[in-house]
């Protein structure tokens, strides 16, 4: 299932956090306060362990004026017939809990246990400017993880019918509640099903709007398309895992594949990571059947060449908060840059609200999330090493 936008009210959500504060404990610098302290950490990590480093520049700047950037770290042989490799930040704000996942086993020595033809490939924060901005979406209000798809863009009429409602003018209590009706009776009239569809699997004909792929390719797509092109095409066996959070139970680490049972990248992710890899496009994952897929477009271009190649690739989408809420933060996010102030009472408190909602600064959410990142990348090399 994905993103419910059902919103809660103030007097929930102030409950929630109060329930969450009795519980809190400190995460001991688990998580970077900021873009700029996250790159930091990664970059040293990285050099620390010795990994040869690129970086593409964006070219824009970050809240503070600072530089941002698609960084690789590469530990190795060159011409290893065998990558594990690992993405941050796809959705921009999810990128503090897999850039600190990254650099994390980046410390503990992950590049020390590599097998000999085996390489590893760390790419930290494919949507920089969202990264740093605080936002799921990237500078053109794209959602990354539906802008590779090609044309003929698929349609979504279901999410023009609801567009006006998720995306008002003004952002105050009485428009929320309209916003929520509005959903709770397309629900009622085309079914939850039609409801999840028309909101997350994408849409292209509403820039402003959420969940929206943009018609043209970004930047970060530009990028990510080189590193493949580059990085993964010379390879025989390859585990791809890509993070993100938001979707799922709290604390839940779900492994989610694009392909259905039966495809054979499904079937090696099943082989090498275990049964609870879940298929998006069979419909038995917390996730949508989303179009246009940044690991999507990997296994077709692996797949493009003709060459014989194992390829493993999944996500990772660790739960955080209910779903309501975050479709409720995703809402504000979204009215906040199009009509709003960043720099008010009000943003600033947006902007708070997105940041706990993709990232649960908690002692124990911060060490789960990290002991199953682990466990998933020994099962990765594990299964890179049996084939």
């Amino acid at each position: 299932m994905a993103q419910i936008l059902v919103g809660t009210d103030k007097a929930d959500k102030n409950a929630e956090t109060r329930r969450r504060g009795r519980q809190m404990r400190a995460t001991n610098g688990a998580f970077a306060q900021s873009y700029a302290e996250a790159r930091a950490r990664f970059l040293a990590a990285a050099e620390a362990a010795g990994a040869r480093l690129t970086s593409e520049a964006h070219p824009l700047r970050g809240p503070d004026g600072g530089a941002l950037a698609i960084d690789t770290a590469f530990i190795g042989p060159a011409d290893a017939p065998k990558l594990l490799a690992m993405t941050s930040g796809t959705h921009g704000i999810e990128g503090y809990t897999g850039s600190a996942i990254q650099s994390k086993l980046l410390e503990e020595g992950l590049g020390e246990r590599l097998p000999a033809d085996t390489a590893l490939l760390f790419i930290h924060a494919v949507n920089p400017w969202g990264f740093a901005h605080g936002r799921r979406v990237n500078e053109d209000n794209i959602d990354l993880n539906r802008n590779f798809a090609a044309p003929p863009f698929p349609e979504n009429a279901g999410y023009a019918l609801l567009h006006n409602a998720l995306v008002p003018r003004e952002w105050t209590e009485e428009t929320r509640a309209k916003s929520r009706a509005a959903q709770s009776e397309f629900i009622r009239t085309h079914g939850l099903g039609a409801f999840v569809a028309a909101l997350s699997t994408g849409q292209y004909t509403h820039p402003d709007g959420l969940f929206y792929g943009g018609r043209d390719p970004s930047w970060s797509n530009r990028v990510m398309r080189g590193i493949f092109e580059r990085e993964f095409l010379t390879r025989q066996t390859l585990a791809f895992i890509d993070i993100h959070t938001g979707l799922g139970e709290r604390g839940a680490g779900e492994l989610l594949c694009t392909e259905a049972p039966g495809h054979p990248v499904f079937e090696l992710g099943v082989k090498w990571m275990g049964p609870d890899v879940r298929s998006t496009s069979a419909g038995t994952s917390v996730s949508a059947d989303v179009r246009g897929t940044m690991k999507g477009a990997l296994i077709d271009l692996l797949a493009s060449d003709g060459k014989q190649r194992q390829t493993m690739a999944i996500s990772i989408e660790y739960g955080t908060v209910p779903q309501d809420r975050v479709g409720a933060a995703l809402q504000a996010d979204n009215w906040l840059y199009r009509h709003g102030d960043p720099e008010s009472p009000q943003g600033r408190e947006i902007a708070r609200e997105m940041r706990a909602v993709f990232l649960v600064e908690e002692a124990d959410w911060a060490e789960t999330i990290h002991e199953q990142a682990a466990r998933h990348v020994d099962n990765a090399l594990k299964g890179l090493a049996s084939s």
